[in-house]
């Protein structure tokens, strides 16, 4: 069987790229305890790497850019909803945790960030359920 390979134009990409950068600035302007979050920077090194990398470099991966890209989709469009910046980020990383199959991981990193952060103490029976749920 011969797998015939997709490529996906240059240009593009970048315009999905500059429209996620928008996203970011108009969403994390309403946050003013950090306005310039990282993922504004994320976003535009991303954007950069792309520019100068894609069909010049033969180690870039545009695999990884776009899931750095679509990871950052997802918090912003969470925030842009109404979602928490916390809660949107935890649930991107349980999320990745899932993806690569690390289960116990995601419920101890739910329940680590949850004492931490939230100052909640959750029974390790709840941080699976509400893993479960993702």
């Amino acid at each position: 069987m011969t797998h015939k390979l997709i490529t996906i134009e240059k240009e593009y990409v970048l315009d999905k790229l500059y429209s996620l950068i928008q996203l970011c600035q108009k969403t994390d302007i309403a946050f003013v305890e950090q306005p310039f979050g990282g993922r504004i920077l994320s976003a535009q090194k991303l954007y950069d790497r792309t520019k100068e990398e894609y069909g010049f470099n033969d180690h870039f991966d545009l695999s990884e850019v776009m899931r750095e890209a679509n990871k950052l989709w997802k918090i912003m469009g969470r925030i842009k909803n109404g979602g928490e910046v916390d809660m949107a980020t935890l649930n991107i990383e349980l999320e990745e945790y899932l993806s690569k199959g690390q289960k116990i991981n995601a419920i101890r990193h739910y329940r680590t960030v949850m004492k931490e952060k939230l100052g909640e103490q959750l029974l390790i029976r709840e941080c699976k359920e509400y893993v479960d749920s993702l």
